[in-house]
């Protein structure tokens, strides 16, 4: 069941870019093996989904790359897969109307065996400032079977995983979250533990140079619930932050100089 889990959640793993293009290319960095990165964000994988936001009045582009493997897991045994498939328009739901999506290869027919990637695109208005609850329908065609299987993503197989793309007004300071930009954030390393945790959780940061920054944990919209002056030293340093006053939920926190930003997600899972 596992190789069916991540076999159908490669075909909504998404990433961000910033080039006006609407061609993709497979992330060939992705091993054969592994069909899904990252896996959707949930209350167990907070890290998990798409981590990038977008903003109104500016144009972004978001990439999955996925890998079709040979057969699929049935309650019978492995089944061998023909192509999976999506239709070229309207198989990805919730998108913001002037969003958009292609294929390689153009016919969004995906054969066993390969890799390939599906681009959205576009540039958002103002009216479409929300958090976009994206879901994918896909179609499994297995040898010998005469229909294909119809997947809802990730919905059909995982409970409470999202694939959210975040929406933010434009000129948002968060906009400018796009984890991991070279000259800023590949100087530090930010993680929290726990995480999922009940409100208490204690950020780590490990930072090739010091100064001081911002530590700001906002929601997922941008709206900025705590804020204070951080100083960091080179090498590993921690930050504790009391989340306990927050409901349930999954939450943005941000280290930044107040040009650049690199963040992560924490959620707050009180069970």
């Amino acid at each position: 069941m596992k190789k069916v889990l991540l076999f159908v959640l490669g075909l909504t793993a998404w990433s961000f870019t910033n080039a006006q293009e609407t061609t993709c290319d497979p992330d060939q960095s992705v091993p054969d093996s592994v069909v899904v990165a990252p896996l959707p964000q949930s209350p167990d994988r907070p890290d998990g989904g798409i981590t990038d936001t977008a903003c109104a009045d500016e144009y972004y582009k978001f990439v999955f790359t996925f890998n079709i493997p040979a057969t699929y897991d049935t309650p019978l045994g492995p089944a061998p897969i023909t192509n999976v498939s999506i239709t070229p328009d309207g198989a990805v739901t919730n998108l913001p109307a002037s969003f958009d999506y292609v294929c390689n290869p153009p016919n969004c027919v995906f054969e066993a065996e390969t890799k390939g990637c599906v681009v959205l695109f576009g540039t958002a208005t103002d009216a479409e400032v929300m958090a976009h609850d994206l879901k994918v329908v896909a179609n499994v065609a297995i040898t010998g079977i005469p229909l294909p299987l119809e997947l809802t993503l990730p919905d059909d197989l995982e409970a409470e995983s999202h694939y959210y793309l975040v929406v933010k007004p434009a000129g948002s300071a968060n906009c400018l979250m796009l984890d991991t930009r070279e000259s800023f954030a590949s100087q530090f390393s930010i993680s929290n533990q726990p995480n999922p945790s009940s409100g208490w959780t204690q950020v780590t940061v490990n930072a090739q140079t010091g100064g001081t920054f911002d530590f700001v944990v906002s929601d997922m919209l941008g709206q900025k619930l705590h804020r204070e002056r951080v100083a960091i030293l080179p090498g590993e340093n921690t930050i504790d932050y009391n989340g306990s006053h927050l409901p349930n939920g999954v939450y943005l926190y941000s280290l930044s100089n107040g040009r650049e930003m690199v963040s992560r997600k924490m959620a707050i899972n009180r069970r």
